[in-house]
């Protein structure tokens, strides 16, 4: 039984990472890497008088931060892999046993208005009117009110499909010399905010939602350390439901859990396979109300798991299971950062120090409207 009010969590301290007023900088995902160093990624566009997120904004780039010393200083944010890459969704970082890292993204096909309405494939793009009556929809962001009638002066451009990149650095996130395409067909495309997992054997498996659809769960493999991959296999797809973001964790019996975000719930549901991803568990909800979800493995063997509760109290959310995932104690749900102006926030995502403290990290905004990355670390 879930309990009456969420208790907070012990807090050790509250840190501001990325601020930056004339940015809009949201959707983090934190790596520790293998000597140490925390590598972070977000996604940052320009600040507007309304929000967009990725796929209403061709002006979004993948950024990166680095930390060598837990979180205390990080290094200015660098467009990664390039400043040729814009138009992306949110990004996720892999870290190998080999020392390597890898980087993955899906980037749209952007079009200036007036020669996207000219263009033989003009049926296949998302224009204006199409955008803005999306994000009127949107149960995430609060559109204009004349978003409808001004779509073409608000959002001048066009969309079109896309591709999905891994991109590959041998010094640690500081440059990324090699990239590869991972093919995605049947499905729409691929797009997840969490990285791969590396199985015993070296085999890396990244699970992918089918952007822009955003409602089927599907993964890949590769064998030689991202440069190829397998065809797509589906994970998760359920009538009725949508699929998307998933958040893998290989446990140490060898089981591997993914938890993702369900669009109609707003519940986290969960899959499971016990045979290194060749076959998964049906989706079942978890009963952890919010979205997405990162999970981290514990010191002492428990999961926890991180999310953003976009209802009041506007608040980054913890709940863990002592059972490798078969049960949440959400009846013991964490406020891990409270009392937010409101829903423009989440993808909490996590690593633990080296003196056992939780490190989590959000995008938020402040009280002056900047929505940036802070963090919050804390016992649990």
């Amino acid at each position: 039984m879930r309990c009456a009010a969420p208790r907070p969590v012990e807090t050790v301290r509250h840190v501001v990472i990325h601020r930056d007023p004339f940015a809009y900088c949201a959707h983090p995902h934190l790596a520790r890497l293998t000597d140490g160093t925390w590598l972070l990624v977000f996604n940052r566009s320009v600040r507007r008088r309304f929000i967009l997120h990725p796929p209403q904004d061709p002006h979004f780039y993948n950024v990166t931060m680095r930390s060598e010393d837990e979180g205390r200083t990080w290094t200015v944010p660098e467009v990664a892999p390039g400043y040729d890459w814009h138009g992306v969704e949110c990004a996720g970082l892999t870290t190998l046993r080999s020392g390597s890292v890898l980087l993955h993204q899906w980037r749209f096909r952007w079009h200036p208005l007036a020669a996207a309405r000219q263009r033989a494939d003009a049926r296949d793009l998302v224009f204006p009117e199409n955008l803005a009556a999306g994000l009127a929809a949107s149960r995430e962001l609060d559109a204009p009110r004349d978003i409808g009638a001004s779509s073409d002066a608000m959002l001048p451009w066009a969309r079109g499909n896309g591709g999905t990149f891994v991109h590959r650095s041998r010094d640690g996130g500081r440059t990324w010399a090699e990239t590869h395409e991972i093919e995605t067909r049947p499905y729409s495309g691929g797009y997840g905010p969490r990285g791969a997992v590396e199985l015993a054997s070296g085999q890396l498996l990244l699970p992918l939602s089918d952007v822009p659809e955003y409602r089927r769960i599907f993964a890949v493999r590769s064998v030689d350390g991202g440069q190829r991959w397998t065809a797509p296999a589906p994970v998760a797809a359920e009538e009725g439901c949508w699929f998307e973001e998933p958040a893998p964790l290989v446990l140490p019996s060898g089981r591997i859990l993914v938890l993702l975000r369900e669009n109609h719930t707003r519940e986290l549901h969960q899959v499971e396979s016990t045979d290194d991803g060749q076959t998964w568990s049906p989706p079942r909800p978890t009963g952890i109300a919010g979205y997405p979800a990162h999970l981290t493995l514990l010191p002492d063997g428990r999961i926890l798991c991180v999310y953003g509760h976009r209802r009041p109290d506007y608040a980054i959310h913890a709940v863990v299971s002592q059972d490798e995932g078969r049960r949440w104690e959400i009846w013991d749900t964490r406020v891990v950062r409270g009392g937010l102006p409101n829903g423009d926030l989440g993808y909490p995502t996590s690593t633990v120090t080296t003196a056992g403290v939780v490190f989590t990290v959000y995008y938020c905004q402040d009280g002056t409207g900047v929505t940036g990355i802070e963090a919050t670390t804390y016992w649990i």
